[in-house]
């Protein structure tokens, strides 16, 4: 059994600007949610599964920053990092613990951010 993308990010410095494209453009519900971050529910169900949306938010970043991460739910955050390490990732933010939620983010071999969270 593989394991599911969970949530997204949309990192920008027009993070308002952004929220009303999305909103506007897909139905998304948005809403603040202090310290600039907006979250994202995208109240939508999958065709053929009718399996629920991935939510996620708009996150700030500086002017120019801008980039999109997807997480990806592990039972053992530092063991998923560790593999990704072994098979040529690099780590971007090393193992966090946010209250109840554990997560970290790397880079693929092509550069790209990808977070793992605790499931």
């Amino acid at each position: 059994m593989g394991y599911p993308v969970v949530h997204f990010e949309i990192n920008t410095s027009r993070g308002s600007e952004l929220a009303q494209f999305y909103s506007t453009a897909f139905e998304w519900e948005t809403s603040a949610d202090g310290d600039d971050y907006v979250q994202i529910n995208t109240r939508g169900v999958c065709a053929g599964t009718g399996a629920p949306g991935i939510d996620g938010g708009i996150g700030p970043t500086e002017p120019g920053d801008d980039f999109v991460t997807f997480y990806v739910q592990v039972p053992d955050v530092d063991d998923a990092l560790r593999r990704v390490v072994e098979l040529g990732g690099d780590v971007d933010m090393p193992v966090t613990e946010a209250g109840s939620v554990v997560i970290a983010v790397f880079r693929d071999p092509a550069g790209n951010r990808v977070g793992l969270v605790r499931g």
